[in-house]
């Protein structure tokens, strides 16, 4: 990904795609096409569709409907001389503007300041849901559940990378790609960093937002490998680090507390224990 902190495209495309934002009447937010692409660097229409076709391919590759993030719509357009004719728009979601953001060319300083806004933006709004569905949840409930997530996106990744060619005697150096790229350094020197033993899980240490940047990353890493159809070993470890490099500058660029920086919490089997005797206690009140 680019340096964007220097570059002023940077910030200044972030300031255009929150302004032309919209949000319906129950607070969904979204965008149009038309609205976005200029702003994206791609001032001709007919060079932007493309983009949204590879985002819609990407949607299908996960068994998602396109038509759910990405709405026809339609737009009277000037031909001159006072004449309009119906042209050619699109309602975006911000999980199809996310998707845009990753299909376009990374080499236009746009796209790269787009990425990390759609990043971090997806992932906040993500956990505002989680966190207002279900207020009713514990601090120590949400870390099991997103720790079991964390499980299953492991192995979600895992898979795609088994696809792509990654042998299971290379599947510890893929992972540890996500390491280097989320934190700047491999998994032993995190480990040390943090005052954890060699054999000690880290993941099982790790509170929720150290949790939500793993289960995004491997989630994401998974996508790209199959939607990019990554072949070979050596190309699928590359593309996973790419991924974890991504993630960890938006973190940069969004103001968060790096994870290297984030402190551990108390191992999730005490915690575990911890809610199976507070609900036989609170059972036989």
């Amino acid at each position: 990904m680019q340096e964007l902190v220097s570059n002023p495209v940077y910030s200044s495309t972030i300031g255009s795609l929150e302004a032309v934002k919209r949000t319906t009447a129950d607070g969904t937010e979204y965008w149009k096409a038309r609205d976005i692409h200029g702003l994206l660097g791609y001032p001709a229409w007919d060079k932007f569709l493309p983009v949204i076709e590879r985002a819609k391919a990407s949607l299908e590759v996960n068994g998602i409907s396109p038509s759910h993030h990405i709405a026809h719509a339609s737009k009277m357009m000037g031909v001159g001389r006072g004449a309009t004719r119906e042209g050619v728009d699109y309602y975006l979601t911000r999980a199809a503007c996310y998707l845009i953001a990753m299909n376009g060319d990374p080499a236009k300083p746009e796209i790269a300041a787009a990425q990390a806004y759609f990043t971090v933006q997806t992932r906040r709004v993500e956990l505002q849901d989680e966190t207002s569905a279900v207020p009713e949840r514990s601090g120590d409930e949400k870390r099991i559940e997103l720790r079991e997530k964390v499980r299953k996106s492991a192995k979600a990744v895992s898979g795609a990378a088994a696809e792509a060619g990654v042998t299971s005697k290379k599947q510890p150096l893929f992972h540890n790609a996500r390491y280097q790229g989320l934190y700047g350094m491999n998994l032993r020197q995190v480990k040390s960093v943090k005052g954890l033993g060699e054999k000690d899980d880290l993941l099982d240490r790790a509170g929720l937002l150290e949790l939500s940047a793993h289960d995004f990353q491997m989630n994401l890493a998974a996508n790209v490998i199959k939607k990019d159809n990554i072949q070979g070993e050596q190309r699928a470890i590359d593309t996973n680090l790419a991924v974890a490099k991504q993630v960890r500058k938006a973190m940069e660029e969004s103001g968060a507390t790096m994870l290297e920086k984030l402190q551990l919490e108390a191992p999730i089997k005490e915690v575990q224990k911890r809610l199976r005797n507070q609900k036989k206690l609170a059972a036989k009140a």
